[in-house]
């Protein structure tokens, strides 16, 4: 079997102790999730709920294209199991190694209870957005069609913080890594070859309640499993200066680039501004803005414009691999 690298047609960079392709196969919408609207995510499960729908994709990928990596997830476990057979069944059909980039979870407990995803850290999230944002911010997150989609079309459903209380220092204090969960989310990825590992976008509440130790001890303990080390960045012009500020030892950053600014946050220019400014490798993730901002010049945007090192993007049909693909090959300057 050919390695990924052996069976890439892409260009390639460095990121960390890995030669990564420049272009990754994203998890959506193989896990449901279309950044459209509820209606689409739920055609999503239908199209996807076996393996062999998913391989014809990614069959198409590997031997049209020359994609040879792709993200995996363990958070929708009977999608990421199906989406994670795929890719075996896809080496084992063209003779091609696929390098996954895992994204995975960090379990954070405040006194016993899960912080991720909770409406105390989007408070939290909120009142650092503003705090560098202000009015700027406010206008963008109402305007961003990806936030829509998250808040089911109704800013009602926006947390802020006169809401739902931030959490406090005192609070922060107590933040807790759950390892025994941890090794439960590194189980899911038994038996996988893991190119990349990418600690989940929780790495942003540590960093904005000043937990920088817990973000270095778990990626201390994530540099015994794993060579390379990334980390999801959801709003990059907050949490991006603090670990660079701190030298946190992770090989690169993976967050929103597009030229539409959608899940850029505080706004754009400051996300851009504090991207531009890093001194890790730059995965832009939705360069399309969730299927908004399509074709080319989306991957001009983030090669030419921005500078990214690789991105990670979405191929949900065949059409999609032969368009899209096709897109982002000549924005690389190849056929």
């Amino acid at each position: 079997m050919k390695t990924y690298l052996e069976g890439c047609g892409v260009p390639t960079t460095r990121v960390g102790a890995t030669e990564l392709p420049r272009l990754i196969m994203g998890i959506h919408p193989y896990d449901g999730c279309s950044y459209v609207s509820k209606a689409r995510d739920a055609e999503n499960y239908r199209l996807f709920d076996r393996a062999a729908k998913v391989v014809e994709v990614l069959r198409c990928a590997v031997e049209e294209a020359g994609l040879t990596t792709v993200q995996v997830d363990h958070m929708f476990p009977v999608l990421n199991r199906l989406h994670l057979q795929a890719v075996w069944e896809t080496e084992q059909e063209t003779g091609v190694a696929i390098g996954r980039v895992a994204y995975i979870l960090i379990p954070v407990r405040l006194d016993g209870e899960l912080v991720a995803w909770s409406d105390r850290a989007y408070a939290t999230f909120y009142a650092h957005n503003e705090r560098l944002g202000g009015e700027a911010f406010r206008r963008h997150i109402r305007e961003d069609g990806i936030m829509r989609y998250l808040l089911s079309e109704s800013p009602e459903n926006l947390v802020t913080p006169e809401t739902t209380p931030p959490y406090t220092p005192a609070e922060a204090e107590r933040f807790a890594i759950d390892y025994p969960l941890l090794e439960q989310h590194l189980g899911f990825f038994a038996g996988c070859d893991i190119l990349v590992a990418d600690p989940g976008a929780e790495i942003d509440i540590l960093a904005m309640t000043g937990r920088l130790d817990l973000i270095q001890e778990y990626l201390a303990f994530l540099r015994t499993r794993f060579r390379t080390i990334i980390t999801s960045v959801h709003h990059a012009g907050v949490t991006i200066p603090i670990l660079e500020a701190e030298g946190v030892d992770v090989d690169g950053y993976l967050t929103p680039v597009n030229r539409l600014g959608a899940l850029m946050s505080p706004t754009r220019d400051i996300a851009l501004d504090a991207i531009r400014q890093a001194t890790k490798p730059i995965i832009a993730i939705k360069p399309m803005a969730g299927g908004r901002y399509l074709g080319r010049q989306a991957f001009e945007y983030v090669f030419d414009e921005v500078g990214v090192a690789a991105t990670m993007f979405g191929l949900g049909t065949v059409e999609q691999v032969r368009e899209t693909a096709k897109a982002a090959r000549e924005a690389l300057g190849i056929a």
